[in-house]
């Protein structure tokens, strides 16, 4: 079982994941934008895996990705995106990617391709 705190601004996504990731047996925190998160650890929140969105309200996921490794290096990354009318979901997850980032997913995904990602960050 792992800790993880999902990072979604999309009350249907969030709520989708933690269902998801409840029933795989993990502790799931929710933060709707990344300032919400960076807050949860600067409060000394652990968590062992991060699955955050790319574009969201107040902090976005690069920034988010940026400010939570240097907080909680330990913790692996995922990030995930749709995309939005200003940025194509593959430019915000391929920079995530380069920040170091563990998986990517593109929204839609398959449950099957989520669990693979949790399972294989913490292996």
């Amino acid at each position: 079982m792992s800790r993880i705190l999902i990072v979604e601004d999309t009350q249907l996504m969030r709520e989708s994941l933690v269902d998801v990731l409840s029933a795989a047996g993990h502790e799931i925190v929710t933060a709707d934008n990344g300032l919400i998160a960076v807050e949860y650890v600067a409060a000394g929140r652990q968590f062992d895996i991060i699955v955050t969105d790319i574009i969201m309200p107040e902090m976005d996921g690069i920034q988010t990705i940026l400010e939570l490794q240097t907080m909680l290096p330990e913790a692996r990354i995922i990030a995930i995106s749709g995309g939005s009318a200003r940025l194509d979901k593959s430019q915000g997850l391929e920079t995530a990617s380069r920040l170091g980032a563990v998986a990517v997913l593109e929204k839609p995904f398959e449950v099957d391709a989520l669990l693979g990602a949790i399972e294989a960050a913490v292996a």
